[in-house]
Protein backbone atom coordinates (compact mmCIF):
# COMPACT_ATOMS: atom_id res chain seq x y z
CA UNK A 1 0.00 0.00 0.00
CA UNK A 2 1.31 3.51 -0.94
CA UNK A 3 0.58 5.15 2.29
CA UNK A 4 2.03 8.77 0.83
CA UNK A 5 1.89 9.84 -2.62
CA UNK A 6 2.58 13.02 -4.59
CA UNK A 7 0.56 13.38 -7.70
CA UNK A 8 2.19 15.97 -10.82
CA UNK A 9 2.81 18.18 -7.62
CA UNK A 10 3.82 21.98 -8.76
CA UNK A 11 4.52 24.61 -6.69
CA UNK A 12 6.03 28.06 -6.22
CA UNK A 13 7.09 31.02 -4.35
CA UNK A 14 6.28 33.77 -5.76
CA UNK A 15 8.19 33.84 -9.34
CA UNK A 16 10.30 30.87 -7.37
CA UNK A 17 9.41 27.61 -8.76
CA UNK A 18 10.41 25.25 -5.95
CA UNK A 19 8.26 21.63 -7.10
CA UNK A 20 8.15 21.13 -10.82
CA UNK A 21 5.75 18.00 -12.14
CA UNK A 22 6.92 16.09 -8.57
CA UNK A 23 5.60 12.69 -8.44
CA UNK A 24 6.71 10.39 -5.95
CA UNK A 25 5.14 7.34 -3.60
CA UNK A 26 5.78 5.66 -0.04
CA UNK A 27 5.22 3.00 0.82
CA UNK A 28 3.86 1.23 4.35
CA UNK A 29 7.06 0.69 6.49
CA UNK A 30 9.35 1.74 4.04
CA UNK A 31 12.35 4.27 4.61
CA UNK A 32 12.81 6.77 2.01
CA UNK A 33 15.58 9.86 2.07
CA UNK A 34 14.88 13.46 0.36
CA UNK A 35 18.45 13.69 -0.76
CA UNK A 36 19.55 17.43 -2.52
CA UNK A 37 21.23 20.49 -1.79
CA UNK A 38 19.89 23.76 0.04
CA UNK A 39 16.74 24.86 -2.01
CA UNK A 40 16.22 21.83 -4.20
CA UNK A 41 12.58 21.49 -2.92
CA UNK A 42 12.96 18.92 0.00
CA UNK A 43 11.14 20.31 2.97
CA UNK A 44 8.65 21.60 0.44
CA UNK A 45 7.59 18.07 0.12
CA UNK A 46 7.31 17.63 4.22
CA UNK A 47 5.51 20.40 4.50
CA UNK A 48 2.99 19.75 1.67
CA UNK A 49 2.87 16.08 3.06
CA UNK A 50 2.73 17.34 6.88
CA UNK A 51 -0.43 20.04 5.61
CA UNK A 52 1.41 23.54 5.67
CA UNK A 53 1.34 23.73 2.26
CA UNK A 54 -1.21 23.25 -0.75
CA UNK A 55 0.00 22.58 -3.99
CA UNK A 56 -0.21 24.53 -7.13
CA UNK A 57 -1.30 21.73 -9.01
CA UNK A 58 -1.63 18.05 -8.58
CA UNK A 59 -2.77 16.47 -5.09
CA UNK A 60 -0.74 15.17 -2.19
CA UNK A 61 -2.71 11.67 -0.83
CA UNK A 62 -2.00 9.54 2.53
CA UNK A 63 -3.39 6.37 2.84
CA UNK A 64 -4.92 6.69 -0.18
CA UNK A 65 -7.03 9.54 0.96
CA UNK A 66 -6.91 13.08 -1.10
CA UNK A 67 -5.66 15.12 1.54
CA UNK A 68 -4.46 18.35 -0.70
CA UNK A 69 -5.63 19.84 -3.93
CA UNK A 70 -4.77 22.51 -6.38
CA UNK A 71 -4.82 25.11 -3.97
CA UNK A 72 -6.40 23.67 -0.97
CA UNK A 73 -5.90 21.94 2.33
CA UNK A 74 -8.39 19.31 2.36
CA UNK A 75 -7.35 17.72 5.58
CA UNK A 76 -5.57 20.45 8.22
CA UNK A 77 -2.34 18.67 9.76
CA UNK A 78 -3.98 17.71 12.77
CA UNK A 79 -5.99 15.91 11.97
CA UNK A 80 -3.39 13.85 9.74
CA UNK A 81 -1.69 10.74 11.00
CA UNK A 82 2.35 12.75 10.74
CA UNK A 83 4.58 13.38 13.09
CA UNK A 84 7.45 15.68 11.79
CA UNK A 85 10.95 16.41 13.50
CA UNK A 86 12.30 19.98 12.02
CA UNK A 87 15.54 21.11 11.91
CA UNK A 88 15.46 23.58 14.38
CA UNK A 89 13.37 21.08 16.65
CA UNK A 90 10.67 23.14 17.37
CA UNK A 91 10.71 22.43 21.20
CA UNK A 92 8.31 24.72 23.34
CA UNK A 93 11.45 26.36 25.75
CA UNK A 94 8.63 27.21 28.36
CA UNK A 95 7.89 23.84 28.84
CA UNK A 96 9.55 20.96 30.18
CA UNK A 97 10.40 17.78 27.99
CA UNK A 98 7.19 16.02 29.59
CA UNK A 99 5.10 19.14 28.92
CA UNK A 100 5.93 19.07 25.47
CA UNK A 101 4.31 15.86 25.15
CA UNK A 102 1.14 16.69 27.18
CA UNK A 103 0.66 19.22 24.62
CA UNK A 104 0.97 17.43 22.01
CA UNK A 105 -1.19 14.79 23.12
CA UNK A 106 -3.95 17.45 24.24
CA UNK A 107 -3.88 19.23 20.89
CA UNK A 108 -4.97 15.74 19.31
CA UNK A 109 -7.60 15.43 22.16
CA UNK A 110 -6.25 11.93 23.35
CA UNK A 111 -7.70 11.00 26.46
CA UNK A 112 -5.90 12.25 29.64
CA UNK A 113 -6.34 8.44 31.00
CA UNK A 114 -3.37 7.67 28.19
CA UNK A 115 -0.83 10.17 28.93
CA UNK A 116 0.98 8.71 31.44
CA UNK A 117 1.18 5.78 30.05
CA UNK A 118 2.39 7.02 26.79
CA UNK A 119 4.89 9.60 27.84
CA UNK A 120 6.75 7.33 30.11
CA UNK A 121 6.96 4.86 27.86
CA UNK A 122 8.08 6.66 24.97
CA UNK A 123 10.73 8.54 27.58
CA UNK A 124 11.98 5.34 28.28
CA UNK A 125 12.43 3.81 24.92
CA UNK A 126 14.12 6.74 24.27
CA UNK A 127 16.44 7.06 27.57
CA UNK A 128 15.68 10.58 28.65
CA UNK A 129 12.59 9.55 31.62
CA UNK A 130 15.03 11.19 33.86
CA UNK A 131 14.96 14.46 31.77
CA UNK A 132 11.26 14.64 31.81
CA UNK A 133 10.88 17.59 34.09
CA UNK A 134 13.89 19.45 32.56
CA UNK A 135 13.17 22.31 29.84
CA UNK A 136 15.22 22.63 26.48
CA UNK A 137 17.43 25.26 27.56
CA UNK A 138 18.77 22.37 30.14
CA UNK A 139 19.61 19.36 27.50
CA UNK A 140 22.50 19.09 25.84
CA UNK A 141 21.94 18.54 21.75
CA UNK A 142 21.63 15.17 21.88
CA UNK A 143 19.13 15.05 24.42
CA UNK A 144 16.92 17.82 22.60
CA UNK A 145 17.10 15.60 19.55
CA UNK A 146 15.46 12.69 22.19
CA UNK A 147 12.93 15.07 23.11
CA UNK A 148 12.38 16.20 19.30
CA UNK A 149 11.85 12.36 18.84
CA UNK A 150 9.56 11.94 21.74
CA UNK A 151 7.48 14.40 20.53
CA UNK A 152 6.58 13.58 17.22
CA UNK A 153 5.77 9.85 17.87
CA UNK A 154 4.16 10.56 21.40
CA UNK A 155 0.85 10.46 18.77
CA UNK A 156 1.97 7.43 17.52
CA UNK A 157 2.10 8.99 13.51
CA UNK A 158 2.12 6.33 10.73
CA UNK A 159 4.22 8.43 9.10
CA UNK A 160 7.34 10.12 10.48
CA UNK A 161 8.86 13.10 8.82
CA UNK A 162 12.37 14.56 9.71
CA UNK A 163 13.65 17.29 8.33
CA UNK A 164 17.64 17.76 8.37
CA UNK A 165 17.34 16.71 12.20
CA UNK A 166 21.12 15.57 13.22
CA UNK A 167 22.43 18.40 10.71
CA UNK A 168 24.09 20.53 14.01
CA UNK A 169 25.44 17.72 15.29
CA UNK A 170 29.32 16.23 15.72
CA UNK A 171 30.10 13.52 13.86
CA UNK A 172 30.11 10.63 16.55
CA UNK A 173 26.67 12.23 17.89
CA UNK A 174 25.12 12.12 14.51
CA UNK A 175 25.66 8.68 13.50
CA UNK A 176 24.95 7.45 17.02
CA UNK A 177 21.65 8.97 16.55
CA UNK A 178 21.29 7.49 13.24
CA UNK A 179 21.35 4.48 14.88
CA UNK A 180 18.66 5.17 17.09
CA UNK A 181 16.40 6.47 14.81
CA UNK A 182 16.86 3.24 13.01
CA UNK A 183 16.18 0.89 16.02
CA UNK A 184 12.95 3.49 16.69
CA UNK A 185 11.67 2.50 13.52
CA UNK A 186 12.29 -1.10 13.42
CA UNK A 187 10.75 -1.31 17.54
CA UNK A 188 7.39 1.08 15.92
CA UNK A 189 7.31 0.32 13.04
CA UNK A 190 6.52 3.72 11.08
CA UNK A 191 7.25 5.03 7.70
CA UNK A 192 10.10 7.34 7.84
CA UNK A 193 10.42 10.43 5.44
CA UNK A 194 13.73 11.46 6.19
CA UNK A 195 15.69 15.17 4.11
CA UNK A 196 19.16 15.32 4.37
CA UNK A 197 22.00 17.02 1.90
CA UNK A 198 24.71 14.68 3.30
CA UNK A 199 24.63 12.02 1.40
CA UNK A 200 26.54 9.78 4.51
CA UNK A 201 23.70 10.01 6.38
CA UNK A 202 21.24 9.29 3.34
CA UNK A 203 23.01 6.27 2.49
CA UNK A 204 23.45 4.75 6.02
CA UNK A 205 19.49 5.20 6.79
CA UNK A 206 17.96 4.73 3.17
CA UNK A 207 16.06 1.65 1.71
CA UNK A 208 15.40 4.01 -1.19
CA UNK A 209 16.94 7.38 -2.20
CA UNK A 210 15.00 10.32 -3.90
CA UNK A 211 17.19 12.85 -5.30
CA UNK A 212 15.83 15.77 -6.05
CA UNK A 213 17.55 19.19 -7.79
CA UNK A 214 16.40 22.40 -9.21
CA UNK A 215 12.52 21.08 -7.74
CA UNK A 216 12.07 18.16 -9.92
CA UNK A 217 13.47 14.43 -9.22
CA UNK A 218 16.55 13.44 -10.47
CA UNK A 219 17.28 10.34 -9.56
CA UNK A 220 15.31 7.71 -7.02
CA UNK A 221 16.60 4.12 -6.32
CA UNK A 222 18.37 2.06 -3.73
CA UNK A 223 21.72 3.26 -1.89
CA UNK A 224 23.43 0.59 -4.00
CA UNK A 225 21.95 2.31 -7.17
CA UNK A 226 22.39 6.00 -6.06
CA UNK A 227 26.18 5.38 -5.10
CA UNK A 228 26.59 4.36 -8.41
CA UNK A 229 24.59 6.89 -9.78
CA UNK A 230 26.49 9.27 -7.91
CA UNK A 231 30.07 8.26 -9.23
CA UNK A 232 28.79 8.16 -12.88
Amino acid sequence: MNLVELESVRLSYGQAQALEEVTLRIGEEERVVLLGPSGCGKTTVLRLIAGFLAPDSGRVLLEGRPVSGPGRILVPPEKRNVGLVFQDLALWPHLTVRGNLDFVLRARKIPKSEWKERTGALLDLLGISDLADRKPAQLSGGQQQRAALARALVQEPRILLMDEPLSSLDYDLNRRLREEILRLRERLRFTLLYVTHDREEAFHIAQRIIVLSRGSIAFQGTPEEARAWFDS
